[in-house]
C-alpha cells in the first residue's frame, strides 16, 4: 500500500467547501419583552422590561472560497463549516428623537435630540446590557440569526411613547435608517 501524503486535518482532506457570506440589504425592528414575547410597539410596559430589538431582514448572498485552517496533529477541532456572516461589520448606532415628549421629571426630549445615551444594548440572548459606546469598542460581526436589543435606561417617570429613528452604522460607509420607530414605556 502506497502513501502519497499525510493529512493532519481532523475534518478530513477532501474538498474545501464554500461559505456564502452576505451583504445586508435591510434591517427590521420588533418590540420584545425581556422574556421573549413579541408585543405591539404601542403596548406600554415598564421601561426595564420592554426592548426595541433589531435584526437582519434582507440580504444578498456572496460566495467566497475559504482556505482550510491548518491543524496541528493531535488537536481536536469542530468540523462544522463557519457560519455565513455579513461582509461589513456593525460599527455603531445612533438614535434620533422624532417627536417631542416630556418625561415625568419635566425634561423635554425635542425633535432631533440624540437619544443614544438613554439606551443600552446587547445581543438579545445576553442577560445584561451595556452602554452603546462600550458595545461598539470594536466592530461587531453580524450573522443571520443575530438579534440585538435596545433598552431604555432612564426612568421616564410616567407613561410616554417615544418615536425615533434608528441609524445602524456599518463599515465602508454603509448605514441603514429605520424611521418612525415606537417604544412605549412607563416607570
Amino acid at each position: 500500500m502506497a502513501c502519497n501524503g499525510f493529512c493532519g486535518n481532523p475534518c478530513g482532506c477532501g474538498p474545501v467547501f464554500q461559505v456564502s457570506n452576505f451583504r445586508i440589504q435591510s434591517f427590521e425592528t420588533i418590540s420584545i419583552t425581556r422574556d421573549g414575547q413579541q408585543v405591539s410597539p404601542t403596548t406600554t410596559l415598564p421601561y426595564g422590561f420592554i426592548t426595541k430589538s433589531f435584526r437582519i431582514k434582507d440580504i444578498v448572498t456572496l460566495t467566497e472560497r475559504k482556505t482550510p485552517i491548518k491543524s496541528t496533529w493531535g488537536m481536536a477541532f469542530a468540523c462544522s463549516p463557519p457560519s455565513p456572516q455579513s461582509q461589513e461589520k456593525m460599527i455603531g448606532i445612533q438614535i434620533i428623537n422624532s417627536r417631542e415628549v416630556q418625561l415625568g421629571d419635566g425634561q423635554i426630549l425635542k425633535v432631533g435630540d440624540d437619544l443614544t445615551d438613554y439606551f443600552e444594548m446587547n445581543s438579545f440572548s445576553a442577560e445584561q446590557t451595556k452602554p452603546i459606546s462600550e458595545f461598539f469598542e470594536s466592530p461587531v460581526p453580524l450573522f443571520l440569526e443575530d438579534l440585538f436589543k435596545l433598552v431604555w435606561i432612564k426612568d421616564p417617570g410616567k407613561e410616554v411613547q417615544l418615536e425615533f429613528s434608528l441609524r445602524i452604522l456599518m463599515e465602508n460607509g454603509l448605514d441603514f435608517n429605520l424611521s418612525n420607530e415606537i417604544l412605549s414605556i412607563r416607570s
